[in-house]
Formats: structure tokens, C-alpha cells, sequence
């Protein structure tokens, strides 16, 4: 018997008969019954309802971490290739304490100093120092120095003077770069036409004659003195 049959059948015995107080309570605890029962159902739909919400709030959450995560992970991705992209490429073969010693001046490195191979007696001619200058005027060839002694003893000492003109790699790197424009064929020929005068006066004729028309020196007075003082040493 269903609950609404029950309750019709206490109706219509409650129209011909009279309760007993006894089943006054008995009604009574139904009644409780009834609300207890009543109020445990609601309470039922109302954890169901929020359970769904929680569950519903919870997924929301989840798909919402998962996509910043996926966003941040992008983010460090482009930022770590744009930082690789950005880092300078060393070379294979070059050390960073090579590449550095590299960098530095030629001229404050200290260098042993090497000796200029003889050559012959003759004093060459000094070229251009660049292609694109036109051939001075004034520009003469060196004196030939005349012989003062035999020719075996002349080239004796010409060898000899031309042995005591040393230039250091050093020397020889800022001599090449600050007096003669970077050429070094100009610098060799100089320096090898210089070995063979007799004098200071025939280096200093040949300097104002064949080089200082062709390089401008004022502009490094220091490295063209030290390039003089070498020059001149042999003769003092």
C-alpha cells in the first residue's frame, strides 16, 4: 500500500472512530516521521546539486591551469630561441682567451724581435704606397752610394750595418700600419734601401726625397720617431 493510500484509509477511520490517545502519538511519531523523511530528501537533492556544481567549477578549473600551463611553456620556448638566436657564434677553432688575445694591439704585445734578411747592395726604388696616388714629381730615385773602399770590403759593411737594423714584430706592425698605410712591400723596400746608405745624411736625403712625400707622418710622431731612432742607431 502506497503512502497516499495509507493516509485516505486514516481519513475515513478517523470520521468513524475516535483516537485512543495512544494512537494520537502514534500519529504524532508518523508525522515526525513524515518530516524527517521529508527534509532528508531535500537535503539529498541539494548535495547532488552541489556536487555537480563542484564537479562542473572543478573541470572549468582544470581546463583553465592546463591552458595557461600550455601558454607559459610557449612563452619560454620562443623566449629561450630568441636568446640562442640573439648569442654571438665563436669560431670552432678560436678559444675565448685566443679571441681576446687577438683583440688586443699588435703594438703592446710583447714580441721577440726578428732580424730582416740581407739583400743585395743595390738600393731599389720605392714604389707608390697605394694604387691610387699619382707618381710625385719631385720623387727621385736613391742615391747610389759611392764606393770608399774596395768592393768586397763595402759590401762587407753594408752587410754588417744592415744586420744591426733590427725591427721587432712589434715595431714592425705599427711601422707597416701607422707610416705606410698598411703596405707592407713599401715598408720592406724602405727599410731595405735605408740598410745600404752610408750616412745619416744619405737616410735623411733619401726619407725627404722618396718617403715623405708619399706618407704623411705627422699624425704619428711617436712611432715615427721610434722608426728614425732604429734607422739612425747604426750610425751613433
Amino acid at each position: 500500500m502506497s503512502l497516499t493510500d495509507s493516509l485516505s484509509a486514516l481519513r475515513q477511520a478517523l470520521q468513524t472512530e475516535s483516537p485512543s490517545p495512544a494512537q494520537i502519538q502514534d500519529i504524532l511519531d508518523l508525522w515526525v516521521l513524515a518530516e524527517q523523511r521529508a527534509l532528508s530528501g531535500k537535503l539529498a537533492q541539494i548535495q547532488q546539486l552541489g556536487e555537480a556544481q563542484i564537479a562542473q567549477k572543478a573541470a572549468a578549473m582544470r581546463a583553465e591551469l592546463e591552458a595557461n600551463q600550455a601558454e607559459s611553456l610557449r612563452i619560454a620556448e620562443r623566449a629561450s630561441h630568441d636568446l640562442l638566436a640573439q648569442m654571438p657564434v665563436s669560431s670552432p677553432t678560436e678559444s675565448p682567451k685566443e679571441a681576446a688575445t687577438s683583440a688586443e694591439s699588435p703594438e703592446l704585445a710583447e714580441t721577440p724581435e726578428v732580424e730582416m734578411p740581407e739583400t743585395s747592395p743595390e738600393p731599389p726604388t720605392v714604389a707608390p704606397a697605394t694604387p691610387e696616388r699619382a707618381p710625385s714629381a719631385e720623387r727621385t730615385a736613391p742615391p747610389a752610394a759611392a764606393p770608399k773602399t774596395t768592393p768586397a770590403a763595402s759590401a762587407k759593411s753594408v752587410n754588417a750595418r744592415y744586420a744591426v737594423l733590427k725591427v721587432g714584430l712589434n715595431d714592425r706592425v705599427a711601422f707597416v700600419k701607422h707610416l705606410f698605410d698598411g703596405v707592407d712591400d713599401d715598408f720592406q723596400r724602405v727599410v731595405a734601401a735605408l740598410a745600404t746608405m752610408e750616412s745619416k745624411q744619405e737616410c735623411e736625403t733619401f726619407l725627404e726625397n722618396a718617403v715623405y712625400g708619399d706618407y704623411d707622418w705627422s699624425q704619428k710622431p711617436e712611432i715615427a720617431e721610434r722608426f728614425l731612432a732604429l734607422v739612425f742607431a747604426r750610425f751613433e
